[in-house]
């Protein structure tokens, strides 16, 4: 009986050590939002690296049509992790290449109805690079606040975005061609959301390494209503 009394003991204390660890490591989180960053990266990339030696052993890849759409790992892990990562901070980065829109995005945009992208592919001097290696692209949005969260469904429950929301980097060039934002902006904070291109981590991407492309990202972004025409004016049914 004393046995299992002094082991209670022992465990109690080793818990109480195991708390007040995580409450230390909370306060410095606190404290420290930048330092957290930098060490939460470090552990994506060694997170990364480990299932890259996965994938190299015969695990199967997964491909955009295989789940939802696999975002770019920094923001997917984080998700799952439930920890606020503030979108932006990818921006801050050093990249040798960068993702811009081909052709002005009209705003505002309008809900139900289909829109298209045209993605490039630049180098630090603006110029157009034509990456022999397909790169796959997705596109996502964000709520327009400090810490965007990714919106995946609208008020209703369903799929947000629809259409071609992943397509492949060819020759420097990506065309969406149909997307679809399924809900108004007003219904998230701030009235407007956040459009993301990303590019899907892949191992040993060459010559030209996903990693080294910076995500196009479009803040502000306005949707509304459906706009009719002139020519179309809805009928409403007399209840």
């Amino acid at each position: 009986m004393q046995n299992i009394l002094t082991q209670q003991t022992q465990f109690f204390e080793l818990l109480d050590k195991q708390v007040d660890a995580y409450k230390t490591l909370l306060d410095q989180l606190n404290t420290s939002q930048d330092k957290f960053n930098n060490l939460l990266q470090d552990y994506l990339l060694k997170f990364q690296q480990i299932n890259n030696k996965l994938l190299q052993q015969g695990r199967p890849e997964l491909s955009c049509s295989q789940i939802q759409i696999k975002r770019n790992d920094e923001l997917f892990t984080n998700s799952q992790l439930n920890i606020s990562f503030n979108l932006r901070s990818l921006l801050e980065k050093s990249y040798k290449y960068k993702l811009t829109l081909a052709d002005p995005l009209e705003t505002p945009l309008y809900r139900d109805r289909i829109f298209q992208l045209r993605v490039e592919l630049k180098n630090k001097n603006g110029e157009l690079v034509r990456n022999p290696n397909k790169i796959e692209l997705v596109v996502a949005i964000y709520s327009q606040e400090q810490y965007p969260k990714e919106i995946k469904v609208n008020n209703k429950g369903e799929q947000i975005l629809k259409g071609h929301l992943c397509v492949p980097l060819i020759k420097g060039t990506a065309f969406f061609t149909r997307v679809q934002i399924r809900e108004v902006s007003s219904h998230y904070q701030n009235g407007g959301i956040i459009l993301a291109i990303l590019p899907q981590f892949k191992p040993n991407d060459e010559p030209i390494n996903s990693r080294d492309i910076q995500p196009l990202i479009v803040e502000n972004i306005k949707v509304k209503a459906k706009k009719f025409s002139e020519r179309h004016i809805p009928v409403y049914v007399n209840q």
